[in-house]
């Protein structure tokens, strides 16, 4: 199933057109317009004309139904979106072994 014409955003950012969906969790995630056969994330229209979204990638996710589209997720062809640094050499990473501060006690 296509968006409409008026469910087609344009991204503040890169301004390539985006299709607004919620997932599972209720977070709202940006995905590209045109389907794509190996995408990762498979959409759909619910009942209450609402875009759905789930991760394909997922432990335990089905393949994608009849009724979904396989979209990418915006977010990870968005041109003005900063690179990731990547991996330097020679320079360890910093590890936090202790997770939980200890408090000090009320008084």
């Amino acid at each position: 199933m296509r968006p409409s014409p008026r469910e087609i955003k344009s991204c503040q950012d890169c301004h390539q057109s985006i299709l607004w969906t919620t997932t599972r969790a209720g977070k709202r995630m940006a995905v590209d317009v045109t389907p794509v056969d190996d995408g990762i994330t498979a959409c759909y229209r619910d009942t209450a004309s609402v875009w759905r979204s789930r991760d394909l990638r997922a432990a335990g996710a089905l393949p994608p139904a009849a009724w979904e589209t396989r979209h990418t997720p915006h977010v990870l062809t968005c041109e003005a979106l900063k690179p990731v640094q990547e991996f330097i050499p020679g320079i360890a990473p910093v590890l936090h072994l202790n997770t939980r501060r200890r408090r000090r006690p009320r008084r």
